[in-house]
């Protein structure tokens, strides 16, 4: 349903002069959970996700992005003055086994999205992945290369790419590679699971990529809206690539957090991608250049190294918090 010309004026005149309000979907997802906190102290956050996130600690509005009229309702009520797209279907083996449940989530929300945001004249920040690109360059990914997706999440991902890039007034298309984070599932938290049970952990050696942390994520988010606005309010779709800097294999990566947390006991070994036989292929080489973002944002992305180290901190102090919540309900239960 198209917006009439009283409330576009409506929504303009309520705008104008307000605190600037960002709405996030998928905001209780991995990345969704760190830019809410992130941004909670510039900006007035309306969270929105298709289930509840007690985690977050703060009320967030229940909906399916592929439920228009529901979602229109939810924009003219907060009048949002930016909408962050963290929301999609990222298991990339589930994605490979379902594709038209991959369709819908990545490129018919999305474009639910960007019909709203047009009427309304928000602009979009939209989360892509690394996996648009086929991986066979030899060096890193530049913004502007073309896609060649080789699994169905890729291809999802490059439609919806495809979406904003060719329908949406004002947005910034950011880019991000082998996301991790305390919440939700990630590698850094599947090999400290597996690590558990078992003292010989089998890790892919042929793939490349920048891991990148959540709150780097939302820092780099937090400066593009409070500092670098032109990135994302002038007119016109512009693509940026958000990562940690320097780049390893997923068998390093686990060998490096293993050693960061003293596990000389666990080792690593490393096998082919055709060994580990998961349904979705993924690129050899995904590394994305971050130069172009680098400059517009005036900032160097600190290296992947070192975002791990402070991820392995935050996430041990979170299980501690969790821990001893869980302690003081269980105490505070009648028996």
């Amino acid at each position: 349903m198209v917006a009439s010309l009283e409330e576009r004026q409506v929504y303009g005149e309520m705008m104008a002069g307000a605190r600037q309000k960002v709405l996030i979907t998928g905001v209780g997802g991995m990345l969704g959970t760190d830019l809410a906190e992130i941004l909670k102290n510039d900006f007035e956050i309306i969270g929105l996700d298709k289930k509840p996130a007690p985690h977050l600690g703060r009320p967030i509005e229940i909906c399916d992005l592929l439920q228009e009229r529901k979602l229109r309702d939810v924009m003219l009520a907060h009048q949002p003055s930016v909408l962050i797209h963290c929301a999609a279907l990222t298991d990339v083996d589930y994605c490979e086994e379902h594709p038209e449940e991959a369709e819908a989530q990545n490129v018919g929300a999305t474009r639910n999205l960007v019909v709203l945001a047009n009427e309304l004249d928000i602009p979009i920040i939209f989360f892509s992945t690394d996996y648009v690109f086929g991986g066979t360059r030899e060096g890193e990914y530049l913004e502007d290369d073309t896609g060649k997706p080789l699994s169905v999440y890729g291809r999802t991902k490059w439609e919806a790419e495809e979406v904003i890039r060719s329908t949406a007034k004002r947005a910034a298309l950011c880019r991000i590679s082998w996301l991790y984070g305390v919440y939700g599932r990630s590698f850094p938290r599947a090999i400290l699971g597996q690590t558990e049970s078992v003292k010989n952990i089998r890790v892919v050696s042929d793939q490349t990529g920048r891991p990148t942390y959540t709150k780097d994520v939302a820092g780099a988010i937090l400066r593009m809206l409070s500092k670098k606005k032109e990135m994302v309010f002038d007119s016109g779709v512009r693509i940026y690539h958000i990562s940690n800097s320097g780049q390893v294999t997923w068998a390093g990566f686990a060998r490096f957090i293993l050693e960061k947390l003293g596990r000389s006991d666990v080792t690593v070994e490393e096998i082919s991608s055709r060994e580990l036989n998961r349904p979705a292929p993924r690129p050899y080489n995904s590394v994305l250049s971050l130069k172009k973002t680098e400059s517009a944002l005036g900032i160097q992305f600190r290296p992947w190294e070192d975002a791990v180290a402070d991820f392995l901190v935050e996430l041990a102090d979170t299980k501690k918090k969790e821990a001893a919540k869980a302690q003081e309900k269980a105490e505070g239960d009648p028996q």
